[in-house]
């Protein structure tokens, strides 16, 4: 794979980031966008502004054979920021003054009423021998250097800048090089663990030149199969895939197109024009948020009931409060009776409950830390189901709204598939 296709090294300078001050964005977007262009990603590195590590990770890179380096970070004007000495004395070239990019960097201070300091002059100082580029949004311009097939590039940190200097810059360039074309899909799977990704792995292969890769997110685990081969590999590869999920390939496989549970679940809800409300104890809010968070929620997203204490459960949701003195607010009953009235409460076509000890105290040996309950409710059924999870008080409530919006989108499915087979 390695010798056929453009390899690239990602370089993120920054104290800051290797100190853990600051969360480093630009590495993940731009290995996105290199790999659409059809690039290989070969390193992701973040390092000090320190000339002993750039010297010896530039030694690497050489080594490495990686062709294409793009830097960011390290051009403002402080005494910390080092990237353009680092690269000048890298290439045994001087630093040498641009008046004309210096005007150009006075204009873009006056324009924004800042004043400009002589500080701000040795932006405009560059190796020698190298490519200026201009920064369109920003006060630092970049610059490129070459040697023979040695190619690097320097964008400025800021992520606004760097990426609007990227698709200015660096795309156009990076067209010209010779690629391949990669073909994948993003397969978002539910109840399927890493392990059991591995063991399942290990009963059949993929053909030569067919990779896989998995990321476990907060809703799913998220398969990826990608190869350079052809659009077919891909499809066979991944029918053999879900051959191999077996009976519960329908339950486990979320999509296949890369949308999320909740994409899903509401492209499941326009399509019988039906909307969802929810009533939320333990998971306080966080089920109605992981939900609004998605454009266009509000089409099937009637709104929700934050029902912490006993008192809001039996005045607005209708619980009884004989349910609640006998049965207690973590129990079947509770969240059945939560779900069927938020029906009526938000006038909605479906409805999720949660009850629950999300802890860290609270906790009993006949209902544990991370015991809920949770019922799904429509208006021709109702069910209840419950669930011990594991983790911090945090992770219990994320893994609890998860698995409701999972058992929702299989209870519509099932509706769905009922209503067909009538018809």
């Amino acid at each position: 794979m390695t010798n056929t296709i453009p390899e690239v090294a990602i370089i993120s300078i920054g104290t800051e980031l290797t100190q853990g001050f600051t969360l480093n964005t630009n590495a993940y977007w731009l290995s996105g966008e290199c790999r659409q262009l059809g690039f290989n990603v070969a390193f992701h590195l973040s390092l000090p502004d320190n000339a002993f590590y750039w010297n010896q990770t530039f030694q690497m890179l050489k080594k490495a054979g990686v062709s294409i380096v793009i830097i960011t970070g390290g051009l403002g004007p402080t005494a910390d920021d080092q990237t353009r000495q680092l690269i000048a004395d890298t290439f045994s070239k001087p630093l040498v003054y641009n008046s004309i990019y210096e005007d150009k960097i006075k204009v873009w201070f006056q324009k924004r009423k800042i004043p400009y300091l002589d500080t701000n002059k040795i932006q405009a100082c560059f190796p020698e021998g190298a490519i200026v580029l201009d920064n369109p949004v920003g006060s630092a311009p970049g610059f490129q250097m070459d040697d023979g097939d040695f190619h690097l590039f320097c964008f400025p940190g800021v992520p606004s800048e760097m990426k609007t200097m990227f698709q200015t810059h660096l795309v156009p360039w990076l067209q010209t090089k010779k690629t391949v074309t990669w073909y994948n899909k993003d397969l978002r799977l539910f109840g399927l663990s890493e392990s059991a990704l591995e063991a399942l792995l290990r009963t059949f292969s993929f053909e030569d030149g067919v990779y896989w890769s998995s990321l476990p997110t907060k809703d799913c685990l998220v398969f990826r199969i990608y190869t350079c081969k052809s659009e077919e590999a891909l499809n066979k590869a991944t029918q053999l895939f879900v051959g191999a999920l077996g009976k519960k390939a329908n339950q486990m496989l979320i999509s296949d197109n890369g949308k999320n549970l909740i994409q899903v679940i509401m492209d499941l809800l326009k399509e019988r024009n039906q909307t969802l409300g929810v009533a939320e104890s333990c998971t306080g809010g966080l089920l109605a948020s992981e939900i609004v968070k998605e454009p266009g929620s509000s089409l099937i997203f009637k709104g929700g009931v934050v029902a912490y204490q006993n008192e809001i459960k039996a005045k607005i949701l209708q619980v009884p409060e004989e349910t609640l003195n006998t049965e207690g607010a973590v129990s079947e009953a509770t969240v059945l009776s939560m779900a069927e009235h938020t029906l009526d409460v938000l006038n909605c076509d479906w409805a999720i409950a949660t009850s629950g000890i999300a802890g860290p105290s609270g906790g009993s040996k006949e209902k544990p830390v991370g015991f809920v309950w949770v019922a799904i409710a429509s208006k021709k059924e109702k069910f209840a189901f419950s669930e011990l999870f594991f983790g911090n008080r945090e992770e219990i409530q994320m893994k609890n709204v998860y698995k409701a919006l999972n058992r929702l989108r299989l209870s519509i499915l099932e509706q769905k598939n009922t209503c067909s087979q009538v018809q």
